[in-house]
């Protein structure tokens, strides 16, 4: 039988990476606000009566493959908007208990999830709302990706801040091996 939890061997190098160089304790609310994130698909997941068959975590993040007995648009849409809707859920409360470290995460988080670019939740609700193979959501996505690839280019030149360069070059490589493996069916 597989494995319901992979963790990816990524995962706790960047754990421990976080425990040893962050002093300020930056990565850990944002460790604290993905996993209300994953925590909030996880929960749609099962209101819809699905059942989780794998939920994978790596340094790029968290994966939920799942099965619903009905899947519909609706469901799916649902699902892939849980993750950010929890995230800003604990975006105010962690506003209004004082937490601004964990607030801050958790909206950027939450915003940057929103992206409409697959595999984050913001492509895949895109994807939800039109028929499998719709230009648009292909073509959204495209031009999403270029865009942070080219706002990544000029932070990184102006501001020798490559990390929105980086976020894209991992969206590229995810969208490549999408495209190599199109029979895996997997929410994020």
């Amino acid at each position: 039988m597989k494995e319901k939890l992979r963790i990816h061997d990524s995962f706790w190098f960047l754990i421990s990476g976080i425990f040893l160089l962050d002093a300020d304790r930056v990565f850990l609310a944002f460790l604290v606000a993905s996993i209300v994130h994953e925590l909030g698909h996880f929960l749609m997941v099962k209101r819809y009566g699905g059942t989780i068959i794998r939920f994978h975590l790596s340094a790029l993040g968290g994966l939920i493959q799942y099965w619903l007995p009905k899947a519909s648009r609706y469901s799916e849409l649902w699902i892939a908007l849980s993750g950010p809707l929890a995230g800003l859920l604990l975006w105010q409360v962690a506003v209004h208990l004082h937490y601004p470290l964990l607030a801050g995460a958790s909206l950027l988080l939450s915003i940057f999830n929103l992206f409409p670019a697959a595999p984050l939740d913001g492509g895949r609700a895109l994807e939800s709302c039109f028929i499998p193979g719709h230009w648009v959501p292909k073509t959204v996505r495209s031009i999403s990706i270029c865009v942070l690839l080219l706002a990544g280019v000029y932070s990184g030149i102006s501001q020798r801040g490559w990390s929105l360069g980086l976020i894209a070059v991992c969206l590229l490589a995810q969208q490549y091996m999408a495209l190599q493996s199109p029979k895996i069916r997997s929410k994020i």
